[in-house]
């Protein structure tokens, strides 16, 4: 068994997949672990110059396995892959790296030399720092799963997927204690179907099996996104509704919470979502969709009861009276503004004067609910941990 496969979800970024991967195989050279290491690519049935990159890249770097999917799946569903693929990519340790993600130079080493120490063997995840987030302590952490996660929040910890590497041993020792009839006729058959409806489905498995186990934090700065957010990117969402499955992934965490999965309910940090709080973030997106900033996948009424339901799972009341507050008025102006609206529509041309104060009532409404989404989307943190909190 060799001792770390990184494996690489692609579909149709042929360049800047040739880039992430090329970066590995450079870093994992320099260190000798050519014997030791796999890149696993798993190509989504790409229709672009992707097959004819990684032929190449596999010429040059041995370790390279590679899988093409016979049709495309959506974003986050699973890809079952042959049992003779399984094994020659199976390694002690799993890191999950996007195609359009990169690891920083000279980096490699440091997370190197810690997943061949003894230390490793008892982690269930090892973190490594998202560069592009800062500050960072350029430290190393030991806690466990949901104190990490209640710390950073979960987006930062666990929802940045090249961030974390997964102990397939320990996940391997982990699976004999829940017992195969478990996994196979429960979390196969109920959970995992719900958890990839999310944004989020490898969050959800975490805490799933995880949420209490030791985990590490290296937070020194080594893998980021290529670069910023792009239209191909925001394209690429709409197409799959992420923005919504944001909103799911509250609705399943809830539910994981209901049937005791999870013991406890969460900190507010948790929901720490990059410069914001995830409930600022979702009661944005459900004011914009109902005064028409947002045309494409508006959110439905739902969105409502799925904030609500953060504030459900919070352990702190103060913080959960103001988040159901504010969705409770948020709510009620929505309401009258599309109330208003429809009534505004239905006005004849004779009733001029009827409509000049609705118009001016709409208005006042609407520029209330400007400025509460205006409010609302300010950025309230440092996107990096750093550190903070940490005893």
């Amino acid at each position: 068994m060799k001792k770390l496969t990184f494996q690489i979800r692609t579909w149709n970024r042929a360049k800047k997949l040739e880039i992430c991967i090329k970066r590995i195989a450079e870093e994992v050279v320099k260190v000798g672990a050519e014997k030791d290491v796999i890149i696993f690519v798993i190509d989504n049935h790409s229709s672009d110059s992707t097959p004819k990159v990684l032929k190449e890249l596999k010429k040059k770097f041995p370790f390279i396995v590679t899988y093409r999917y016979p049709k495309w799946c959506k974003m986050g569903e699973f890809l079952p892959i042959p049992n003779e693929i399984l094994e020659k990519t199976k390694a002690e340790f799993i890191w999950n790296m996007g195609d359009d993600d990169i690891i920083l130079k000279d980096t490699f080493p440091l997370v190197w030399n810690l997943l061949n120490s003894d230390k490793a063997k008892n982690f269930a995840i090892i973190h490594v720092a998202n560069a592009s987030l800062s500050p960072h302590s350029y430290k190393t952490y030991e806690g466990t799963v949901l104190e990490f996660a209640n710390l950073m929040g979960f987006n930062q910890f666990l929802g940045y997927s090249p961030s974390v590497i997964l102990n397939f041993l320990y996940r391997e020792e982990k699976f004999k204690d829940w017992g195969e009839d478990y996994i196979q006729e429960v979390f196969f058959k109920k959970y995992r179907p719900l958890y990839q409806t999310t944004a989020f489905p490898h969050v959800l498995f975490f805490l799933h099996f995880f949420a209490y186990d030791p985990a590490i934090v290296i937070d020194y700065p080594i893998v980021e996104p290529m670069n910023p957010q792009t239209d191909e990117d925001l394209k690429r969402w709409e197409k799959e509704n992420i923005g919504w499955k944001y909103f799911l992934f509250v609705k399943v965490l809830k539910t994981i919470y209901e049937e005791k999965i999870l013991q406890e309910k969460l900190k507010p940090g948790f929901f720490k979502y990059l410069e914001l709080n995830l409930w600022d973030r979702l009661l944005s997106e459900m004011i914009a969709a109902r005064i028409g900033l947002y045309i494409d996948n508006p959110r439905p009424d739902e969105g409502w009861r799925y904030i609500l339901d953060i504030a459900d799972i919070i352990d702190d009341p103060i913080v959960a009276k103001q988040i159901r507050t504010n969705v409770y008025l948020a709510r009620e102006l929505c309401k009258d503004y599309q109330i208003l609206k429809e009534k505004l529509e239905k006005i004849s041309e004779k009733e001029n004067f009827l409509k000049k104060d609705l118009e001016t009532h709409l208005i006042e409404i609407k520029k209330g609910l400007l400025e509460v989404y205006q409010e609302i989307i300010k950025p309230i943190f440092k996107p990096g941990w750093g550190g903070k909190g940490y005893k």
